[in-house]
Formats: C-alpha cells, structure tokens, sequence
C-alpha cells in the first residue's frame, strides 16, 4: 500500500512474479530511469503477485509484470523506455 512522506510525488509499486523474465527487464528499466530523474521524490517497491493476491486483483492486475503509480495500475505490460520515463516525469511535475 503506498505511504508517501511530503518529499515523496510518486510511489512505484512493480507487482512480480516468481517465473516472470520481463519483470527483470522492467525492474532494470525502473531503476535506470528513477536513477536518472530525482530519486529523493520516488519510492520504489517491488511486490510478489502470489505474497499480495488481494491487493493485485483490487487493483486490476491480471498479468505481470504489473506497475501501480500513486495506487493505480499504470502498466499490465512492459511499456517502452521511452514511454515509462514519459509516464514517470509527469507524476513527478
């Protein structure tokens, strides 16, 4: 469940699953991009689909990789660099 503090603009969720190889590729990507925008504003957490089933299928999630922003499901797939970092800048605006 996102806590933000009042530095926080954007809490990621990236729900995963165990036999998941795109998680790995989007895990990567997330890191890069909230490395190269401002980390101090970006909480970021990695959750295990089958450890939060409840929580997944609130939000929608039917596939993983999955990725929640500010408790929404944003991605069900894996989205391009390009239109991640997009995505995440303009939460961060």
């Amino acid at each position: 469940m996102p806590i933000e503090s009042p530095k926080q603009k954007l809490y990621i969720e990236l729900i995963t699953g165990s036999s998941c190889p795109a998680c790995v590729t989007i895990k990567e990507r997330l890191k890069t991009i909230i490395d190269e925008l401002n980390p101090e504003q970006i909480n970021f957490q990695e959750i295990d689909v089958l450890e939060e089933i409840d929580y997944a299928v609130e939000l929608g999630v039917i596939n993983t990789p999955a990725i929640v922003l500010n408790g929404k499901l944003a991605f069900s797939a894996v989205p391009s660099l390009k239109k991640l970092r997009n995505t995440l800048q303009d939460y961060l605006k």
